[in-house]
């Protein structure tokens, strides 16, 4: 029995349907710079024991500070231990996902014409996309190894199994976009 109304491919709809408007809100360029973002996060932290690896990178960089400017290592600090277990990587991407958000608004203004807008659907389903696929594989154990590190009750949906639906969105956004320009061309002068 699910827990939920909506079948799991259903759900990952829902979820492509509000990437496809926050695309469409924030436009090309805002969520290209999310879009680099995401996949950063993605490939960086979708290795076990990532969340270790950048915890250890993060608490070394004092001590690195520290000896480019005085020369000496008593600062350096060995760090030990997991960041937060397998939650520290769902962490982690989190933050990076909400870091490429806050970039991408602090370096473009609003889009002000409706290709502008249409266009951010793209990086936006990409966007979606990943982050859909970190959750899944974050679901289904894949951060690390023996039991899963959530229980849902539903199948989780693969998105790469969508990849058509994806690439279908992509090219109605392109088309609707060019005819959105082609619409707004004033008429030449005589």
């Amino acid at each position: 029995m699910s827990l939920l109304p909506l079948a799991d491919y259903q759900c990952f709809y829902v979820a492509i349907l509000v990437f496809v408007v926050v695309g469409f809100q924030r436009g090309w360029r805002r969520e290209l710079v999310t879009l680099v973002f995401v996949l950063l996060g993605f490939f960086l932290l979708i290795s076990p024991n990532s969340s270790k690896t950048v915890f250890d990178f993060v608490a070394r960089l004092p001590g690195v500070i520290g000896y480019l400017f005085t020369g000496s290592d008593q600062g350096a600090v060995a760090p030990s231990g997991n960041f937060l277990g397998p939650w520290g990587s769902l962490i982690l991407f989190a933050l990076v996902v909400a870091a490429g958000y806050y970039v991408g608004n602090k370096a473009f203004p609003k889009p002000s014409t409706p290709p502008e807008r249409f266009i951010g659907v793209i990086p936006g389903v990409i966007s979606g996309a990943f982050i859909i696929g970190y959750l899944n594989l974050f679901v289904k154990g894949a951060q690390t190894p023996g039991p899963s590190n959530l229980t849902v009750a539903v199948q989780t949906p693969d998105p790469s199994t969508y990849i058509p639906v994806i690439f279908v969105i992509m090219i109605v956004a392109v088309v609707v976009a060019l005819i959105a320009a082609r619409a707004k061309k004033p008429a030449p002068k005589k």
